[in-house]
C-alpha cells in the first residue's frame, strides 16, 4: 500500500479514536484512552522505526531541563490565564475531572502505554514519516498535527500545552537521535504536572 495513504489512514484512525475517548465515551475515558493508545503503538511499530541509544549526561541534562522548563511555561501560563481569562481556566479544570488519574492502573497505563504510545506515534512514527516528503520543519508540522488531535478535549489550554510539549519533544528527538530523551522528558513533565508538584 502506499506509505502516503498508510499515513493518512492512521492519522483519520488517531483522530477518531481520541474523539472516541475525549467526546464520546467520557465516562470510560482511561480505558478508552489506553486502549486507543495501545492501538496506535501497534501501529507505529509495525510502521515505522524507532532509535534508542544509551543516555549521555547531556541527555539526561535535556530530559531534567526539558521537563522542568515545560513544567514552569504551564505554572506561568495557568497563573497568567486565571488573571486574564478565567473562564478558560475553569474549562481546563472541568476537563482534568475528566481525565486526572485517580486509581493506581491510571499511572501505570499514563507511565507505560499513553505517554510512550503519544511519544512513538507522534514522534517515532509521525514526524519521522513526514521527512520522505516534506523538505522543512516537520516538527512543526507534527506538532500542528499532535495539537490538533486534543481539540476534542475541548480544552484551549491542552492543546496550548500539546504545541509548547510537541515542538520541544519533537526538537528533542531530532537533535538527540535518541527516543529514551523525549520519552523520558514527557514521562517526568507529565508526574510533575500530575503528581509531584500538581498545577490543577
Amino acid at each position: 500500500m502506499n506509505q502516503k495513504i498508510i499515513i493518512l489512514s492512521t492519522l483519520l484512525l488517531a483522530h477518531i479514536l481520541l474523539f472516541l475517548s475525549f467526546v464520546r465515551f467520557p465516562g470510560t475515558f482511561w480505558p478508552v484512552f489506553t486502549v486507543t493508545l495501545a492501538i496506535l503503538i501497534f501501529l507505529s511499530v509495525k510502521t515505522g522505526a524507532l532509535k534508542f541509544k544509551k543516555i549521555t549526561f547531556k541527555q539526561w541534562l535535556y530530559i531534567v531541563i526539558s521537563a522542568l522548563f515545560l513544567y514552569i511555561l504551564s505554572y506561568v501560563g495557568i497563573e497568567g490565564i486565571k488573571w486574564v481569562y478565567p473562564s478558560l481556566f475553569e474549562e481546563m479544570e472541568r476537563f482534568y475531572d475528566v481525565v486526572q488519574p485517580v486509581k493506581a492502573w491510571h499511572f501505570i497505563s499514563l507511565v507505560l502505554i499513553v505517554i510512550p504510545g503519544e511519544e512513538i506515534y507522534w514522534r517515532g512514527y509521525i514526524q519521522q514519516q513526514l521527512k520522505r516528503y516534506k523538505k522543512g520543519d516537520t516538527i512543526l508540522i507534527a506538532t500542528i498535527l499532535y495539537a490538533t488531535a486534543h481539540l476534542y478535549s475541548d480544552a484551549y489550554l491542552l492543546v496550548l500545552a500539546a504545541i509548547g510539549g510537541g515542538m520541544a519533544w519533537g526538537w528533542l528527538y531530532e537533535k538527540t537521535k535518541n527516543f529514551w530523551v523525549p520519552l523520558l522528558s514527557h514521562i517526568l513533565f507529565d508526574l510533575l504536572i500530575l503528581v509531584i508538584i500538581p498545577l490543577l
